[in-house]
């Protein structure tokens, strides 16, 4: 995924996760309110998906500006962008 595909579609706020055993981005979904969007990378972040848990996948909610809103990992919890 490169930089302008993290880019939410006008007025959406979209979810990307980033795999760090592979080195990638991925899509996630898009979601209307930036609520929706948080409690979705709430749940992600709620359960480890690598051993060491810090090696588990990052979160991120991008808005339509590109802009980095918030990020998320299941040791450090919820940091706002």
């Amino acid at each position: 995924m490169n930089k302008d595909q993290r880019c939410a579609p006008r007025g959406l706020y979209r979810l990307t996760g980033y795999d760090q055993y592979d080195y990638s981005d991925y899509y996630i979904n898009d979601y209307t309110d930036v609520d929706q969007a948080l409690q979705a990378l709430k749940i992600r972040i709620s359960t480890a998906n690598a051993t060491p848990s810090s090696l588990s996948d990052q979160y991120f909610i991008y808005n339509d500006k590109n802009e980095c809103l918030y990020m998320g990992n299941h040791d450090q919890g919820v940091i706002k962008g």
